[in-house]
């Protein structure tokens, strides 16, 4: 399966509140980083699972509008089905998330304040 259709499938199994289709494609050492690092930030699979197990449970979920390739990372733009202004900032009514996926795992997802910062973010990655 191809990039954006793992991160459709995942994104499909999580708006079902099924963290199992995440579970399975999360890589060993998988991290989660905010739009703006620190101690929130996810540093293992088992934080990751259980912060988007309680993030689904509070109703904090999201649609894909749009995913598309900056060379090796997959960018996402998301509406959140419920939006907290001082959680996560908005461009738009879309949230960005710049995925990492290696040899078929999700390695990493990092958060971006807008569409600029994911597709910097991206590039900056494939230098």
């Amino acid at each position: 399966m191809d990039a954006i259709g793992l991160i459709h499938r995942v994104w499909e199994a999580l708006s079902r509140g099924d963290t199992t289709t995440l579970e399975l494609t999360l890589a060993p050492d998988a991290k989660w980083r905010a739009v703006e690092d620190g101690p929130w930030n996810c540093e293992n699979r088992a934080m990751i699972l259980r912060v988007m197990g309680r993030n689904l449970a509070e109703g904090r979920g999201g649609r894909i509008e749009d995913a598309f390739r900056v060379r090796e990372q997959v960018v996402v733009a998301f509406r959140p089905t419920r939006h907290a202004p001082v959680a996560w900032p908005l461009d738009g009514e879309l949230r960005y998330v710049v995925v990492t996926i290696r040899e078929g795992l999700i390695t990493e997802m990092k958060g971006c304040s807008d569409r600029a910062a994911a597709l910097e973010y991206a590039e900056a990655l494939a230098a």
